[in-house]
């Protein structure tokens, strides 16, 4: 049964990040409880009621719901993804939506639609999600198939490239680099604009190895103490992220998906499953406006389908420090091709990761 008392800590704290601007993630459970729960109580009943007593206790603050934190579905510590899905339907149609329309979605592995489905399919959830394995390039397929579903549906990643955490799905093409190394930094820069621009246009979420926050009284070891975590450097990045995405207000909101239109889009021998050699695009339907993005070893490409004789500002953006280079000025061809003379510093392949934008004339 529920017990309002434990909830008194957590009122404080969701009082507190609504006071201060965050807009909060809450999750009913990780999966990990519910065959235990399952074998003595009616699950669809009992874990629609709990979920609606959150809904009821926190459901007027401007918050993301998380129905079922599902980071993986083994056969002895978790309900298969059917179950869980038939609880969270049977919630919506004993109790309805959430009161102020706000999301509900799934921290998951893979993503919520190869693992949920799409609106009938699975219609409490309204916003799609991906994470914890790949943490790679691979997750950018991922973010692409889901921006062109119909009805679209915001997404994000919930669970990219964590800095300093030692563990084999957080392993770009097989690296573990030293924590709150340059090039464990990279590689949470890296998943933030790459998943970015792959259509996460709903944001990012920033992790460290200290997810569990472990802290006074508890040995450090492969999750490090939260205050040593809160030093890393990738979170500052983030701030450069906001910096870089809304730099033109509101019209990233109109972004599709062009990184076909970079040529060459993947560097030869780029890994799969790595983090290095990929550069993407996305643009408005005006063609007036696109971010980019090219990762450490990118080689300089050729951007396709703009508009045809037109000039365009161009303007590289450091994402380690969030300043932007001198606007330059570039010309669509015959044809709307725009050839980018080289990387900063005259680079034709990248020796680290950057951004751009370009603008209409």
């Amino acid at each position: 049964r529920i017990n309002p008392e434990y909830f008194k800590s957590l009122d404080k704290k969701m009082e507190f990040l609504s006071q201060q601007g965050f807009v909060s993630l809450l999750e009913t459970v990780r999966r990990d409880v519910g065959p235990s729960w399952k074998a003595y109580f009616d699950f669809n009943e009992t874990f629609s009621h709990f979920f609606q007593y959150l809904i009821s206790r926190y459901g007027a603050y401007n918050i993301i719901f998380s129905g079922i934190h599902l980071d993986w579905i083994p056969k002895d510590f978790s309900l298969t993804a059917e179950e869980f899905n038939e609880a969270l339907n049977y919630h919506l149609e004993k109790y309805g939506a959430v009161p102020f329309g706000q999301l509900v979605t799934s921290l998951i592995s893979s993503s919520t639609y190869t693992v949920f489905g799409h609106n009938h399919d699975c219609p409490w959830l309204t916003m799609h999600s991906v994470g914890n394995k790949p943490r790679d390039h691979r997750v950018a397929d991922s973010l692409e198939i889901i921006f062109n579903l119909v009805p679209p549906y915001p997404e994000i990643n919930f669970e990219p490239y964590y800095t300093g955490w030692k563990h084999e799905i957080n392993s770009p093409n097989g690296e573990q680099p030293l924590p709150n190394s340059e090039r464990d930094n990279y590689f949470s820069r890296a998943q933030m604009y790459g998943s970015v621009l792959s259509g996460g246009l709903s944001g990012h979420v920033h992790g460290t190895a200290a997810y569990d926050i472990t802290t006074t009284g508890e040995p450090d070891g492969a999750r490090p103490h939260v205050w040593d975590a809160f030093s890393y450097n990738s979170a500052n990045y983030m701030k450069y992220l906001d910096m870089f995405v809304i730099s033109e207000g509101e019209k990233f909101q109109d972004l599709l998906l062009a990184r076909k239109d970079v040529i060459p889009n993947k560097a030869p021998n780029s890994p799969l499953d790595g983090l290095d050699g990929w550069s993407y695009m996305m643009r408005n339907s005006k063609k007036d406006f696109a971010l980019l993005y090219f990762e450490n070893n990118s080689v300089i490409p050729i951007l396709l389908n703009f508009i045809p004789f037109k000039e365009y500002y161009f303007e590289w953006f450091d994402t380690k420090n969030g300043k932007w280079h001198i606007k330059e000025i570039i010309n669509a061809d015959s044809k709307g091709k725009i050839i980018l003379r080289s990387f900063p510093f005259d680079e034709n392949i990248s020796s680290r990761d950057w951004a751009a934008k370009i603008t209409l004339k």
